[in-house]
């Protein structure tokens, strides 16, 4: 069972970040399976405050080669919002690493999660206050996600969509809620979308049982 490392990007407020051992892979954090299993259980930390009612999941590309929750802050913090003011630190809730500066298929929880605060990410005023925000690493317009990543992400999805009630219609990519390419011509859409497509067939058939 995949752990998710609570990795808090470092805000004005006085956030710090967990410390290196407790998030290296030596500390007992594991990664992804292999390639050839399609999905594995996710354990989503518990928020430090009361937990929001989400309604969607909103799913992202990096579009870089590599990255992390520090290098997705330091870029992050660069930008203002409508009002001039800067952003508090990166716009994501979770993050998954592709093997280029965090561990194929790692899973961390940024400090809007652990807050339980709104995303920056979306573009969109709704799917930022009510959506959860998940960043791939990696750039699908040139490259497919790893096999890690899309078991990390089916995953995490899974979890996520349990834990809140968010239907298939719930989960959408970037670019279906603003007009941009993320998260890529090559993202693996059906094969991530199909979890919660069983999930709420499974769902359907048991009502009709009882």
């Amino acid at each position: 069972m995949l752990l998710i490392s609570a990795l808090i990007a470092g805000q004005a407020c006085g956030d710090s970040a967990v410390s290196p051992a407790a998030n290296s892979p030596a500390a007992g954090i594991a990664n992804a399976p292999a390639a050839g299993i399609s999905s594995h259980a996710v354990v989503v930390p518990q928020p430090a405050l009361q937990e929001r009612d989400w309604k969607t999941i909103v799913l992202h590309h990096s579009a870089t080669r590599g990255g992390d929750v520090a290098t997705i802050d330091t870029e992050h913090r660069k930008h203002r919002d409508r009002s001039g003011n800067p952003w508090l630190g990166i716009g994501y809730h979770f993050v998954v690493g592709n093997g280029q500066k965090m561990a194929d298929g790692e899973v961390q929880a940024t400090f809007r999660w652990h807050k339980q605060l709104p995303g920056a990410h979306a573009g969109n005023r709704d799917h930022n206050d009510n959506g959860i925000g998940i960043c791939l690493i990696g750039n699908f317009d040139q490259a497919p996600p790893t096999d890690r990543q899309v078991a990390a992400v089916r995953g995490l999805v899974k979890s996520l969509a349990e834990r809140y009630v968010i239907s298939r219609d719930g989960l959408v990519r970037h670019s279906d809620v603003q007009a941009t390419l993320c998260p890529g011509k090559l993202f693996p859409w059906e094969p991530v979308r199909s979890e919660l497509v069983a999930r709420q067939q499974t769902l359907k058939e048991q009502t009709l049982k009882n």
